[in-house]
């Protein structure tokens, strides 16, 4: 099974604060879980969230998700450019 893992710190090296976000695809630790395990985490100080694929995802399912969290990030990214 292929796997990727990725760890990004969002904020510059001069910051105190703890924001990362965190891309993982690869085997599930889980035992009931078939296929493979995918989750993006976005975290910043005491906050966090992850997307993930639960059990009655596809991995098509999962990437639709993404895809639309992309298109709103995008979206936001080009609003806040332009105030």
């Amino acid at each position: 099974m292929k796997k990727y893992k990725d760890v990004c710190n969002l904020n510059s090296k001069k910051s105190p604060s703890t924001g990362t976000s965190i891309a993982f695809y690869g085997k599930s630790p889980w035992k009931g879980l078939k296929g493979p395990y995918m989750f993006f985490e976005v975290s910043d100080c005491s906050n966090k969230i992850r997307l993930h694929n639960s059990q009655i995802d596809t991995p098509a399912d999962f990437l639709r998700k993404m895809k639309k969290l992309q298109k709103q990030v995008n979206d936001f990214v080009d609003f806040l450019e332009k105030v």
